[in-house]
């Protein structure tokens, strides 16, 4: 019996006991006792509402829209959200179209859309509501879409006497513009106007600035304004003295100020012809070259001034194979000593750390104190790591199948991961081809696919991503213009790639003259140095390093604790690779350390020696190479930030040495202040 028909038997029922003799002739009837029982129930309580229900000839009810989706109006990139408000019997389900066209997923009643493109500026939205009933189609709501900013007037270059006041200016076309000057590539605090002045100073000659013009829908760039300070010529870097083998390059450099400058080189006095560029690059130098004098002189209109002559020395020196360990250490780059923690990639595959674990930075799976205990990574299944990098507070490792796996900190993207969730345990990144070799700045990440091509992801602040932006990337990106990589190495905030031609290539930071062109500018895609036959590559801090085929070691980049090992005469950062030894075979750079493995197996230090973390049981800083004590025959071996620094021994004992605010030396016997002197990690064997 269905529901209309029952409740109109419950009305003829009622009709027929309310009737004159409806009780006598209904006697006959076995359930009359009962009938009376119920008769008030069935009055009371079921008939009003079956009743209703009859009289009203109506099911559940339909959708109805109450409150129809608005309107939306979004910048460029953003996303739109679009509700609805319905009142209906349940269940009620929803389907969203764009334009008319269903869109698949979109089944709430509330859409959000993708980040939209000015494409979408016009696009309606309807949603239509269905329950058993029926169903209703909203009213379209439209969607706008602002552009993000342009700019109508770029800043123009200027040249002025030194102390006078110069202003540059950009002029953009948008909504809700602000803005944010450059110089040189680096952020001016507090310049956030359309106009930027300042009183021009000897050292700005040179600089150039550019301004970003914002709103919620992105930002665009200005065009550079150079900057010319004129005065008297000036040197702020001097050519210095090298010593390279014969058949490998040697690069002179200067920096000068006084603006409209020019260079002439000479050797040993007499003008190199077509040598006029604040960069001299000598290849593949001869026996002939022993001994010979290197000095530039430079001028404008008002004067005149030559540098001090570099003097260089020639040896004999044969090319020589650098075999990778079987066993690697990683520290992390941070500078912020409680965060510190230590990496180790054993002979076996496994991977063993300590030290901070805030983040998971131990790998497996737990998020924890500083621990002087050892963690095991959890490595995907059947897996084991050929290579490991360490960023300031995230970690990577290559595994034997060519995929790459991150975990740590992810505050900037710098796992891959497509978002900005720490990871306590590896999580594989999604790459077009397997790696071949990885490296980790302070907060982003880098790898070599095996067919040359380089990708990053993280952090882009100043361009160490590659790709000529300054956007961050939470997922892989392709660095523009470079190709047959071999090998990456990563500092604080810039790149080193070698190709297999043994070219050296850079990107990102250059405050410190760390990417090795002479030029302290920061650079958002590659740009070549002048070294060649170059077969392994280090970065750390501000500071790069690179071993010749002929093992000459090559230092540039920050230097103002002498860890570029050039002597007390020598304070200035370096922009240009400088020959400083030979006989290398490995080389680790921090902050301000530079640790150097030579081919007999022994480790020499340079710069601070905050905490001890040169080695040599004290901490009195040195800017020439001096030993590191105990570790005889060193294998593998890093530097973390500036305050601490490793080593794996050909036994595979784990030397470790500097600070333990954060237990990153391993080793619970040592208080916080840590040591000076190479300490062993208890009971670990990186080479089992």
């Amino acid at each position: 019996m269905s529901l209309q028909d029952w409740a109109q038997w419950v009305v003829r029922l009622r009709w027929n006991l309310i009737q004159p003799g409806g009780w006598a002739r209904m006697r006959h009837m076995k359930m009359l006792t009962s009938l009376r029982r119920m008769r008030w129930a069935l009055l009371s309580v079921l008939s009003p509402l079956l009743l209703t229900a009859c009289l009203s000839g109506s099911g559940p009810a339909e959708p109805t829209i109450s409150d129809q989706p608005k309107n939306r109006e979004v910048f460029v990139g953003q996303r739109a959200t679009f509700d609805v408000g319905v009142s209906g019997a349940p269940v009620l389900s929803f389907q969203w179209a764009r334009n008319g066209v269903t869109i698949a997923g979109a089944t709430s009643a509330r859409y959000i859309t993708d980040p939209v493109t000015l494409e979408d500026d016009g696009a309606s939205f309807t949603v239509t509501v269905s329950n058993e009933s029926g169903s209703t189609t909203s009213a379209a709501a439209i969607l706008t879409v602002k552009p993000g900013p342009s700019i109508t007037s770029q800043p123009q270059s200027a040249s002025v006497a030194e102390g006078a006041s110069v202003t540059f200016t950009v002029e953009g076309e948008g909504e809700q513009l602000t803005y944010q000057w450059y110089r040189d590539e680096t952020p001016i605090g507090g310049a956030t106007a359309a106009s930027y002045t300042l009183t021009a100073a000897a050292t700005d000659d040179g600089a150039i600035f550019r301004a970003l013009v914002i709103n919620p829908g992105g930002f665009a760039v200005s065009e550079g304004a150079l900057l010319t300070v004129v005065g008297s010529p000036q040197l702020s870097v001097q050519p210095v003295s090298q010593s390279v083998a014969i058949g490998d390059d040697v690069i002179f450099g200067v920096r000068a100020i006084g603006g409209e400058l020019q260079y002439q080189w000479l050797r040993d006095g007499v003008a190199v012809a077509g040598a006029t560029q604040p960069v001299l690059a000598v290849s593949a130098v001869t026996a002939a070259e022993q001994g010979s004098t290197w000095s530039v002189v430079v001028t404008n209109a008002r004067g005149e001034v030559t540098s001090d002559a570099a003097t260089l020395q020639v040896i004999n020196e044969n090319i020589r194979a650098l075999s990778d360990a079987n066993a690697q250490i990683a520290l992390s780059k941070t500078s912020a000593t409680v965060g510190s923690f230590t990496l180790v990639r054993r002979s076996d595959g496994q991977i063993a750390s300590w030290g901070y674990r805030a983040e998971g930075q131990g790998g497996d799976g737990n998020f924890g104190n500083p621990s002087a205990s050892i963690a095991i990574a959890t490595l995907p299944e059947g897996r084991t790591a050929t290579a490991i990098a360490a960023g300031g507070f995230h970690a990577l490792a290559l595994l034997d199948n060519g995929d790459v796996v991150s975990w740590g900190a992810n505050d900037a993207g710098q796992l891959g991961l497509g978002d900005l969730s720490s990871r306590s345990s590896p999580a594989v990144v999604s790459l077009e081809a397997p790696v071949v070799a990885i490296a980790a700045g302070l907060n982003f990440s880098v790898a070599v696919l095996n067919d040359g091509r380089v990708f990053t992801w993280g952090s882009n602040s100043i361009g160490q991503l590659g790709d000529g932006s300054r956007q961050a990337s939470v997922v892989p990106v392709e660095v523009e213009g470079i190709d047959q990589v071999t090998r990456v190495a990563a500092g604080r905030a810039h790149v080193l790639a070698l190709r297999s031609d043994g070219s050296l290539w850079s990107w990102g930071d250059n405050g410190s003259g760390q990417l090795g062109d002479g030029i302290f500018k920061p650079a958002l895609v590659p740009t070549a140095t002048e070294l060649g036959e170059i077969v392994r590559i280090r970065a750390g801090g501000d500071q790069s390093a690179a071993i010749s085929a002929r093992g000459v070691l090559y230092l540039w980049g920050e230097n103002g604790a002498g860890a570029l090992a050039l002597g007390a005469s020598v304070e200035t950062d370096m922009g240009v690779p400088t020959a400083v030894v030979a006989d290398v075979v490995d080389v680790a750079t921090g902050d301000d350390i530079t640790l150097v493995l030579g081919a007999d197996g022994l480790l020499q230090s340079a710069g601070a020696n905050t905490s001890g973390s040169l080695g040599d049981g004290g901490t009195t800083a040195r800017s020439s190479l001096g030993p590191v004590a105990v570790v005889s025959q060193g294998i593998a071996l890093d530097v973390g930030g500036r305050v601490f620094a490793g080593a794996i021994a050909a036994d595979g004992v784990t030397y470790l040495w500097g600070d333990n605010s954060a237990e990153q030396l391993g080793n619970e016997s040592l208080s916080e202040t840590g040591t000076a002197t190479p300490t062993a990690v208890p009971s670990f064997d990186a080479i089992p």
